[in-house]
């Protein structure tokens, strides 16, 4: 029987890399309060290649303390490895694939995630990659592996989604078709993810915890993010039914809370209302928190989620100008902002605010007028983060136009990332170096506020609560003061 390996690898630079949405790597380090997050693309992608047939283990390198010394070992047993990979951790993942290598000839590379997707090329490139896949991974790896493993002849060659060699020739097939019906996907075996799920995040408040996604997609223009062109431009989700058994699978399995990482959950507000009143009418027993953009909620949606177990939201804030927020084609408004954190507060919702520095047209005085807003609406928590030009974005062609070079190669470097600039001259007219030191102050300026550190500790009910605020704030405050 084929194995297959889906690994998490370790890191060369870094304690803690999140990778449990499909770009690859979203975030590392003490920025985001030391916190991690189970792969769950993966998950979902072994639970895939399981029903299939396939014998499949799953290992996550960081979170399950596995030393590269086992990995060498462990490696020998297995005929295929596939790998979530991106811009921003693929220079390590091709130093770990090719030592791996070393210790089995044979093995057969498998990369799937943004950087595949959008610079395939590139990928194919490297004498570490056999076979990469493109945008949705699950049905087109089925097939490919599939046809590979089991079929006649060469057939494997014309499965749409993936990529190969050739004589020394790079093909990349046609894109495979989006998953138009999510419900024709499993839910993600858990028990593939050994030695249990104890991820540390500040934003759970219930464990043990689970992640999920009920929608892909996104019909938004926003230059800076990749879900549009790798998911499609509208929003495809679960149904309500096969949401609530998904629910009650976790909660059979014992699992407390969900972590909903679906961009653009509140986009189906007739859904989504239909799922809380059920889980009320059921009585649940789940707590669960989402992402939430600015506009599709209101208060009857946000009264109605928080009855259902809905503690927190997190939303894309990105900035406090209205100029820039035009400019990055952000489609809401300040005073929407504004008027959303105002409905969390008197319903009494959690947030959790993203924001960027160095957007086109930034400058001082803009960076000074969101680090105020920020305090004006004042999340339960924020991050601040580098504006990055990632591939497949409206943004990274606009740096292509004065480095077109990029276009061939582009990989970033996992230790500097959200911290240190890339290529921001190309829309940015700030210095580097004083984005840099501005989003470690614009960190400083929310967390080490006295009336916040006083509201975090009024809200320590139990020694686990403890525990979550002095680690998690202790991160923050390092980073805050060193950087990563």
């Amino acid at each position: 029987m084929t194995k297959l390996l889906f690994l998490n690898p370790p890191s060369l630079t870094a304690e803690n890399v999140v990778r449990d949405s499909i770009y690859g790597c979203w975030c590392k380090g003490k920025r985001i309060g030391g916190a991690m997050t189970p792969p769950y693309p993966q998950l979902l992608l072994a639970t895939v290649m399981k029903e299939e047939g396939y014998e499949v283990e799953l290992i996550d390198a960081l979170a399950q303390d596995v030393s590269f010394a086992e990995l060498e070992e462990k490696i020998k047993e297995f005929d295929f490895l596939i790998l979530l990979t991106s811009v921003m951790t693929f220079n390590e993942d091709e130093v770990i694939i090719n030592l791996l290598r070393e210790k089995n000839k044979n093995l057969k590379t498998v990369i799937y995630g943004s950087l595949p997707t959008f610079m395939p090329d590139f990928c194919l490139d490297s004498k570490a990659v056999d076979f990469i896949v493109r945008r949705e991974a699950e049905f087109a790896l089925r097939d490919f592996l599939n046809e590979y493993t089991r079929g006649d002849g060469e057939k494997w060659k014309n499965v749409n989604g993936i990529g190969y060699r050739e004589n020394g020739e790079k093909k990349v097939n046609d894109f495979y078709p989006f998953i138009e019906n999510l419900d024709e996907l499993p839910f993600a075996d858990w028990s593939l993810l050994k030695g249990g799920n104890k991820y540390f995040n500040p934003s759970i408040k219930r464990y043990p915890y689970v992640t999920d996604l009920t929608t892909r997609g996104c019909p938004s223009k926003c230059i800076f993010c990749m879900s549009p062109a790798f998911y499609g431009h509208k929003v495809r989700g679960r149904s309500v039914e096969n949401v609530l058994e998904g629910f009650r699978k976790h909660i059979r399995e014992g699992y407390k809370e969900v972590y909903l990482r679906d961009e653009m959950f509140t986009m189906y507000r007739k859904r989504n209302r239909e799922i809380c009143r059920a889980m009320i009418q059921e009585k649940m027993d789940l707590t669960w928190l989402c992402s939430a953009k600015v506009g599709t909620v209101n208060r009857e949606d946000i009264e109605l989620m928080k009855e259902a177990g809905c503690h927190t939201l997190k939303i894309g804030v990105e900035t406090g100008s209205q100029e820039i927020l035009n400019n990055i084609k952000k489609d809401i408004t300040i005073e929407q902002v504004r008027e959303t954190f105002k409905l969390t507060k008197e319903i009494g919702i959690d947030t959790h605010a993203h924001i960027m520095i160095g957007h086109p047209g930034e400058t001082e005085s803009t960076i000074k007028q969101t680090i105020d807003f920020v305090k004006e609406i004042n999340p339960t928590t924020v991050t601040f983060a580098m504006m990055t030009p990632y591939p497949g974005t409206e943004l990274f062609n606009i740096v292509l136009q004065k480095y077109p070079e990029l276009g061939n190669k582009y990989t970033l470097k996992l230790e500097d990332l959200h911290t240190k600039t890339y290529y921001t001259d190309a829309y940015c007219d700030m210095p580097a170096e004083d984005l840099s030191e501005w989003v470690k102050e614009a960190h400083r300026s929310f967390y080490l506020r006295p009336s916040y550190m006083v509201k975090w500790l009024t809200r320590i009910r139990s020694y686990n609560d403890l525990v979550k605020v002095v680690k998690a704030g202790f991160n923050v405050i390092s980073f805050s003061r060193d950087g990563d």
